[in-house]
């Protein structure tokens, strides 16, 4: 099951890449910078996506490498340095969709909003499963970074 399994996922990383790629493409023919934006993020989550999926083919291969002491020292910093930007980033999009009025505009608001609590859950389960220090099985990884994630579990 493994390998069948292995293979469904290595599927899943050519189709995010071969969609990536169409949005890429077809977002160089628009002038719409918001249309452009769009396609631009799209395309990128795809990327994002077929880089988990390599991931998770790794796991499943038994190929996953552990965090050196000096992984640990580097994200660690890191990690707290970027949650204090998320946490700033959602209030300031939080205080701009009080004052503007245009649904439009507050629908992109929104959808970074969004964007912004989901890193902000992903990294407060990478800095728990950082601080813990302690082997940790990839279950563990999996279950520490998504589990406050919403629609994840």
């Amino acid at each position: 099951m493994s390998g069948q399994l292995t293979s469904m996922i290595m599927d899943m990383v050519k189709y995010e890449e071969w969609n990536a790629t169409g949005l890429e493409n077809a977002s160089l023919n628009v002038s719409n910078v918001m249309v452009k934006a769009l396609m631009a993020g799209i395309a990128y989550d795809s990327r994002k996506h077929a880089y988990l999926f390599r991931a998770l083919v790794e796991i499943l291969r038994g190929e996953s490498k552990p965090l050196t002491e000096s992984e640990y020292g580097m994200l660690g910093k890191a990690i707290t340095e970027h949650i204090n930007v998320e946490l700033k980033m959602m209030r300031d999009i939080e205080e701009l969709m009080n004052v503007i009025g245009d649904e439009r505009l507050k629908y992109v608001l929104k959808y970074i909003l969004d964007d912004e609590k989901r890193h902000h859950a992903l990294l407060l389960g990478l800095q728990e499963a950082v601080n813990r220090r302690e082997l940790v099985t990839e279950f563990d990884w999996l279950n520490i970074v998504w589990k406050d994630v919403p629609f994840f579990f």
